[in-house]
C-alpha cells in the first residue's frame, strides 16, 4: 500500500487554511508535514499537519488538512474512520456509537476538490470545518486522541504517512 510523502503545489500554511477557520484557530500555523493517503492504486486524499511550531507536539492544538481526490460518501468516511479507531484506541461499544452518532452529523459526503478540516485541541475536542464553513465538534478529550490516531499514532495501517506528517528524516518520497 504506497503512500507518497511528497505533495507538489501544497502552499506551506496559512493562506491555505480558510479564514473561518483562521478566525477561531488564529493565524500562525506552519506546515509540519504533508503526504497523500492511498491504498493499492487508489489515492483518496491529500493531507497535511499544521502545527504552531512546525513540530508536532500531542499536547498542543494541531490541524489537519484533508483534500479529497475522489468521491467518497460520509457513510463511508465515518465508518472507516470508527474501525481504524476502534482497533487503535478499543474504546467501548457505548463510546463508539456515542462517536459515530456526532461523526453522522457532522461529516459530509465529499468529492474531488473538497477540503475538510479538523483542528484538534488536546483536552477539549476536534472542531470540523470544511472549506466554507464550520461543521461541528466533538467535544471529547478522549476523541482528540482516538480520532488522530488514525494518521498519527504509531500503530496506524500507514506508517509511511505518518513519518511524512511529522516530518521525520527518512520518510518515503
Amino acid at each position: 500500500m504506497p503512500v507518497s510523502a511528497t505533495l507538489e503545489g501544497f502552499s506551506s500554511a496559512r493562506e491555505d487554511v480558510p479564514e473561518h477557520l483562521r478566525e477561531q484557530a488564529g493565524d500562525s500555523w506552519t506546515l509540519c508535514g504533508k503526504g497523500v493517503f492511498s491504498w493499492s492504486v487508489f489515492k483518496f486524499y491529500t493531507i497535511r499537519l499544521l502545527t504552531r511550531s512546525g513540530h508536532f507536539d500531542p499536547t498542543q492544538p494541531y490541524i489537519l488538512d484533508l483534500s479529497y481526490l475522489r468521491k467518497l460518501s460520509a457513510q463511508q468516511i465515518v465508518t472507516i474512520s470508527l474501525q481504524e479507531i476502534e482497533r487503535l484506541v478499543a474504546p467501548g461499544a457505548e463510546q463508539t456509537a456515542s462517536w459515530r452518532q456526532a461523526l453522522d452529523s457532522i461529516v459530509p459526503d465529499v468529492s474531488l476538490g473538497d477540503r475538510l478540516f479538523g483542528w484538534f485541541k488536546p483536552g477539549d475536542g476536534v472542531y470540523f470545518f470544511s472549506a466554507n464553513r464550520e461543521l461541528g465538534a466533538i467535544r471529547d478529550a478522549e476523541f482528540v486522541h482516538a480520532f488522530s490516531a488514525i494518521w498519527l499514532d504509531v500503530r496506524t495501517q500507514r506508517p509511511e504517512l505518518r513519518q511524512a506528517l511529522l516530518g521525520l528524516a527518512g520518510a518515503a518520497t
